[in-house]
């Protein structure tokens, strides 16, 4: 089954995007400054709530994506905190002075969060090589990771599509790509037949009105699930033509 994240901020939004039809959450505050650590009374209350995987963004603030050694440290507590009130799935990305992926910090996580998972967020395409970069996320165990093809928080799927099959390619099914940046029930079957990948990532087009603010609409939800199993289909239909057994 595709697998479709939806970013929450509030329970009635947890619960909204599970009743659509989300496979998986992506909880964080002030979503609309990009999302930073959630309190851990709302992770323990949405971990309570839902049935589906909660991915906590673990990012203790808003400034930049190179974190000193004192928000590390910060990242490392707020793991464990959130790991006492349920969660298990940990959304991240700490960079370097360099600007690359910092490997000892997440080394520093993995260790924080135990036999929890470590997911990465859009900041490791801000390195000089995402190439590189998705092959030390690889090395380092990470699960998950979302693509603009090469955008950041600002970029959209639409716009990159050769860039996005050229890091499904190099990635061969060794990492969890989900689709992201501007993804809506209008493009997710277009994105998935061009670019391979069937694990999307949705934030703003989940909600009335479109934006970080706005509310997550369980119809919403519902439609983009639908369009993904449609697209899904479709997908493993040409597979099969493709690749007969």
């Amino acid at each position: 089954m595709a697998r479709l994240e939806i970013i929450v901020d509030t329970l009635q939004d947890a619960l909204a995007a599970e009743a659509g039809g989300a496979t998986q959450l992506d909880l964080k505050a002030d979503f609309p400054k990009g999302g930073i650590t959630p309190s851990a009374g709302m992770i323990e209350k949405v971990c309570g709530s839902v049935r589906i995987p909660v991915m906590v963004i673990i990012r203790p603030h808003a400034r930049y994506w190179t974190m000193t050694h004192d928000d590390i440290t910060i990242m490392c507590s707020d793991i464990r905190i959130a790991r006492k009130f349920g969660a298990e799935h940990f959304l991240l990305g700490c960079l370097d002075e360099s600007g690359e992926i910092d490997v000892d910090a997440f080394k520093a996580f993995l260790e924080a969060a135990k036999n929890g998972s470590l997911h990465c967020h859009l900041a490791w395409e801000l390195t000089p090589n995402p190439l590189q970069t998705l092959d030390t996320l690889m090395e380092l165990g990470v699960k998950s990771l979302r693509t603009t093809g090469g955008g950041g928080l600002s970029g959209k799927a639409e716009q990159n599509i050769k860039k996005i099959r050229y890091y499904a390619a190099h990635a061969q099914d060794r990492i969890d790509l989900f689709l992201a940046g501007g993804v809506n029930a209008g493009n997710v079957e277009k994105l998935i037949t061009e670019t391979g990948l069937t694990n999307v990532h949705v934030g703003s087009c989940a909600r009335e009105p479109e934006a970080p603010d706005g509310i997550v609409l369980e119809d919403k939800v519902k439609r983009i699930r639908q369009a993904l199993d449609r697209a899904e289909t479709q997908h493993r239909h040409q597979a099969q033509q493709t690749h007969p057994l």
